[in-house]
């Protein structure tokens, strides 16, 4: 891999990757397919023990640069390390087993330089992991999402961010003022996205949301996000621990506490389905016969989630449990 400077450099790509080697020589050869070429894509290897360093030098390219880390600390530092060095005046995240549209940095920095104040973000298209490659399933937001209603542009408040389902965007930001701010992951293993987002909406900023899916998501199974058991705590604490920030406003204050209530019902929920799903019946049983809602709750989201599973078995994608 070349590693000579590039003295063009209008966006900085980060990249963190562990253990990433079969998926990471994907994304950055979505990366270098952008029809928008002023970038640098930063890739802080997070004390992999597989080949993916290797599947990196293997790309000769001088906008590629790989940090090279030391211990395995989760993805937050790793691209926080990545903001400090990047050089672009634009920011985004790619994540190591994710993909990018050959237009996503052509659409997305024209809105940036318009907004520099702002967050910018595409929609987000959910893909099985397939054999093949990402099969596509379903746009996480699709165009029925925010007002006003058919622009190419919307917006997205933080109260609004937090009502949806999913926490999930990649966004665009002014290197310059995640500086100023301080912004941060942190150092949590679950919810650090959310988390480096709450400096941002704490100084007033908004999402300028463009509904084109233009990022490709990989619902892996046996992934970080899904495989700690503590993922609802964890998510819950950071909420909890990012309340202060917006003390000075009610309507986000409000928004917070509704967001930790429900992550406190799907903790209580996930005390039902953990045993369930490991053959403990009758411990599931007793949870079911405290709150019997659990079982209404099973049934919904095993339906909502059949059509998802149907496509996931023809196309021929791993298996995960999402929703469940």
């Amino acid at each position: 891999m070349i590693t000579q400077e590039v003295s063009d450099v209008s966006v900085s790509i980060v990249m963190a990757a562990y253990n990433a080697q079969r998926t990471i020589g994907d994304a950055i050869r979505s990366v270098l397919a952008q029809t928008c070429t002023s970038f640098e894509l930063l890739i802080c290897d997070d004390g992999s023990t597989d080949d993916t360093t290797q599947v990196v030098e293997s790309f000769v390219d001088p906008r590629i640069k790989l940090l090279r880390g030391g211990a395995n600390r989760g993805p937050g530092p790793s691209r926080d390390r990545a903001i400090d060095c990047a050089r672009g005046t634009w920011v985004t995240f790619l994540d190591a087993d994710d993909q990018y549209l050959p237009r996503r940095l052509e659409t997305l920095l024209p809105v940036a330089r318009e907004h520099p104040d702002d967050l910018v973000a595409d929609a987000v298209m959910d893909c099985h992991d397939t054999p093949s490659g990402l099969a596509p399933w379903r746009v996480v937001w699709d165009e029925r999402h925010f007002q006003p209603s058919g622009a190419d542009v919307r917006i997205l408040k933080f109260e609004q961010f937090l009502q949806e389902d999913r926490q999930l965007i990649k966004p665009f930001f002014r290197r310059e003022l995640a500086m100023k701010l301080k912004a941060s992951h942190g150092e949590k293993l679950n919810g650090e996205d959310v988390v480096f987002l709450f400096s941002f909406f704490a100084n007033g900023s908004v999402v300028r949301y463009v509904p084109r899916p233009l990022y490709l998501y990989r619902m892996t199974p046996g992934s970080l996000s899904t495989k700690n058991s503590d993922r609802f705590r964890i998510f819950r604490e950071v909420f909890e621990e990012g309340k202060d920030l917006f003390a000075h406003d009610l309507s986000a204050t409000a928004a917070v506490e509704a967001k930790i209530l429900c992550i406190r019902r799907l903790e209580r929920y996930q005390t039902f389905l953990s045993p369930l799903r490991s053959g403990h019946l009758l411990r599931a049983g007793r949870i079911f016969m405290q709150e019997p809602w659990v079982i209404r709750e099973f049934a919904k989201r095993v339906f909502e989630r059949l059509p998802f599973h149907a496509s996931r078995i023809v196309r021929g994608g791993r298996a995960r449990r999402v929703g469940w």
